[in-house]
């Protein structure tokens, strides 16, 4: 292992009652007078979002008062043993400028800070909203911007950029569900919060997959520090880059920097990324030397539909396809017996939507069936073009490395100096594994055994616990799960996934991308101490997330324009300057491909930059309804459809009572007539209904009133009933000559 990774780990939400402090809003100016520029990044996934809040000295504001930005005091990183308690614990107000108390760290390249709380995420997905694109501002954005709403300063929202970029969960809608859910994000931001949006097009989207990895590289390397410091990360030939593992929901991105003769023989399918270092100033600490530039050539690849959850219903797909032959199984959409899976454990069951039909699963404990089962997922890949798999094999077919996934326009690895870090899925799945294990004693907690793995991965460890845990019973599992303390217990989800997960880790890595099995593979590197892949959490006390590779191009890109700007005027004053000074190259990437089409690292070109800091009193701006509500993590599943119907069903009924109260009451008396005799007809029709009933009733006489029993059937009555019955619009003449009737009848008695 890297003896120069500052890695540090944390468990997930397990903690108990603690009680979060109020959110302290981040400092407008540091110490020294200069203010703070603040971004704000909503990295929008399939399974949620996730705002992120950064910010670094302004630069124009820092050149003009010589500060030297190479000079940073170093923040201790901290073990935080869960989330609970990094959202309990104090804020630290310090501030990065040098202020002689704290140790100092030489750094290239612009400063990004973030604290603790300057992160929020919640649940689902903006692809959720795609049948109800107009409930996403106020049902999802606001829960969010409450969150950045609450860190940056108020005074400072009119210039905070603010960019949304949406990945896998968006790119498997068709393109017009994504353009009606991108138009309604943009409505909100713009009209209806006050941060700085001056393009909605470049500052709303969903990004492309390599995008994506291409920023999270940027991410791990500067928490990594190999950036700032690459002579302390020297992996042989010159290369001093981490490569990037990064296991989405539905995708998976795959980013490294090859070795010299592989970026010469794929010059053609690399992305170029041109970085500038911050200035230095000169002896007389009066004015800067020109930043040195940086530029890497990496491969970004998004794996789409490789993420956990798709290849997991990739995965039940071949199931269904195995078991379902034929339409006999299925009745009304729904299943007669079970499928068998062999990646749940035995005695577990559960329903899940396949091609818009529920099925239901039972769980077989199987290992050996589980690592079959997946192989067709990657054997069956069309990705990078598909086509026969030259080197496709499953685990039992022999020592040679698997490389399913790969193809001739990929680099190849070069294990002797790409070191990768696997992050997101990856730790994720293998931390839950390694929680998961049966030498507890007397309910002592794993937490610390897992942080002795040295967040390695150990091929052999994790093939023997994936093993073991995909061989045990649903009762095995629950009764181990229930003997661990409570922050390290699993819920029901992840405990009847553990399996699936860590086999779909091992399939991927090892089957889909070639990667070494220490211990079984010949490899030829030669340090000893490095085993090709790292999990981790945390980097020097941060969580990864490509957002900071956003922000990182973002700072770069104002530095060096803020430094253009100052060598202008300092040429303008000077008269002994020379004439013509030279504009440096903004930062940012294009792929080799379409060297026309660059990337800027901030605003794009011909789209007005963040504007210049201003003092502005915060108590006499405009409020926004978000900034005052509570924050909440989850959106019920009630907000995210139309209910067009249940509007319908409103104005039926409504219309139902106007014409019920418009027909009138002699009309209204008929209807329920002959509602309540059809009611009667209706009875007598239900088999085992009898007519031979009778009832009892009185009849009076001259000498008094006697009892007698009458032998009327009640369906007689009912007839006579039907007989008597007559219609109500008949004319008044009829009435008067029926009474005339009557009135004849009774002279002759």
């Amino acid at each position: 292992m890297d003896q120069h990774l500052p890695i540090l780990t944390t468990r997930k939400n397990k903690s108990k009652g603690s009680k979060k402090k109020p959110l302290k809003a981040g400092p407008e100016v540091a110490k020294n007078g200069i203010p703070y520029d603040y971004i704000v990044i909503i990295d929008a996934g399939s399974k949620g979002s996730r705002v992120h809040v950064y910010n670094w000295l302004n630069p124009g504001a820092a050149f003009d008062k010589r500060i030297d930005l190479h000079q940073y005091k170093r923040l201790k990183s901290r073990i935080l043993p869960s989330e609970e308690e990094e959202e309990s614990e104090s804020e630290d107000d310090s501030d990065d400028e040098d202020d002689g108390t704290k140790e100092k760290s030489k750094v290239l390249y612009p400063k990004i800070r973030t604290k603790n709380r300057w992160h929020k995420k919640i649940t689902p997905g903006i692809s959720s909203f795609n049948k109800a694109p107009h409930k996403i501002g106020k049902h999802h954005l606001s829960k969010l911007l409450s969150r950045a709403s609450k860190i940056v300063p108020k005074a400072q929202h009119y210039r905070t950029p603010i960019f949304l970029h949406s990945t896998a969960g968006m790119r498997l809608l068709p393109p017009t569900e994504q353009q009606h859910i991108l138009n309604e994000i943009c409505l909100f931001l713009e009209n209806k919060s006050d941060f700085f949006i001056p393009d909605c097009a470049s500052h709303v989207n969903v990004i492309d997959g390599d995008y994506e990895g291409l920023y999270g590289w940027l991410s791990i390397n500067s928490l990594i520090g190999a950036l700032d410091d690459p002579s302390s990360h020297q992996h042989g030939k010159n290369h001093t880059t981490y490569g990037l593992l990064d296991m989405g929901g539905a995708s998976t991105q795959v980013v490294f920097q090859p070795n010299t003769t592989e970026i010469d023989e794929h010059q053609n399918n690399l992305y170029h990324l041109d970085l500038r270092q911050v200035p230095t100033l000169d002896g007389n600490k009066q004015t800067y030397k020109v930043p040195q530039q940086a530029e890497y050539n990496v491969y970004s690849d998004s794996f789409l539909g490789f993420g956990m959850y798709q290849a997991r219903n990739k995965y039940l797909k071949s199931l269904v396809a195995a078991d379902d032959k034929d339409d006999q199984y299925h009745y009304w959409g729904l299943t007669k017996s079970p499928i068998n899976d062999p990646c749940m454990p035995k005695g577990f069951t559960t329903s899940d939507y396949v091609n818009d039909r529920s099925y239901d699963f039972i769980g077989e404990s199987d290992f050996e069936n589980c690592l079959n089962q997946i192989f067709p997922v990657l054997q069956n890949s069309t990705h990078g073009g598909g086509g026969p798999k030259k080197n496709c094999k499953q685990f039992s077919e022999g020592d040679e490395v698997s490389t399913c996934l790969l193809n001739e326009l990929i680099p190849s690895f070069d294990f002797d100096v790409n070191h990768f870090i696997g992050v997101s899925g990856y730790w994720d799945a293998i931390e839950d594994l390694l929680l998961h294990q049966d030498d507890n004693e007397a309910g002592k907690s794993v937490r610390g055994k897992v942080k002795d793995q040295k967040n390695t991965y150990d091929y052999k460890q994790i093939f023997s616990k994936t093993q073991k845990v995909c061989s045990e019973s649903w009762s095995s599992i629950l009764e181990l799960n229930m003997k661990k303390e409570y922050k390290d217990q699993l819920s029901e989800d992840e405990l009847s996934t553990l399996c699936f997960k860590s086999s779909w880790i091992l399939n991927f890595l090892h089957l889909g991308l070639g990667f070494p099995r220490f211990g079984i593979d010949s490899v030829t590197n030669s340090n000893k101490g490095f085993q090709t892949l790292q999990l981790v959490e945390k980097l020097d006390g941060s969580s990864f997330s490509w957002a900071l590779g956003r922000a990182v191009l973002y700072a770069n890109d104002e530095y060096i324009q803020a430094y253009n700007n100052y060598t202008k005027r300092i040429s303008k004053d000077d008269v002994t300057a020379a004439d013509g000074v030279t504009q440096l190259k903004r930062p940012g990437f294009f792929h080799s491909s379409s060297p026309n089409i660059y990337q800027f690292g901030a605003e794009q070109d011909g789209i007005m930059s963040r504007p210049e800091y201003t003092k502005m009193d915060a108590s006499e701006l405009h409020y926004f309804d978000y900034e005052m509500k509570e924050e909440t993590d989850h959106e019920s599943a009630w907000n995210l459809e139309p209910h067009r119907w249940f509007g319908f069903v409103i104005f039926a009924v409504l219309l139902s009572f106007v014409a019920w109260l418009m027909v009138g009451a002699r009309n209204r008396k008929l209807f329920v007539t002959k509602v309540t005799t059809g009611f009667r007809k209706l009875v007598k029709m239900t088999p085992g209904y009898s007519e031979a009933k009778y009832t009892t009733v009185s009849r009076g006489d001259a000498d008094g009133l006697e009892d007698m029993e009458m032998g009327l059937e009640l369906s007689e009555l009912d007839k006579d009933a039907d007989k008597d019955q007559f219609e109500i619009g008949d004319e008044a003449e009829g009435e008067e000559g029926t009474e005339a009737d009557g009135e004849r009848q009774r002279n002759r008695t």
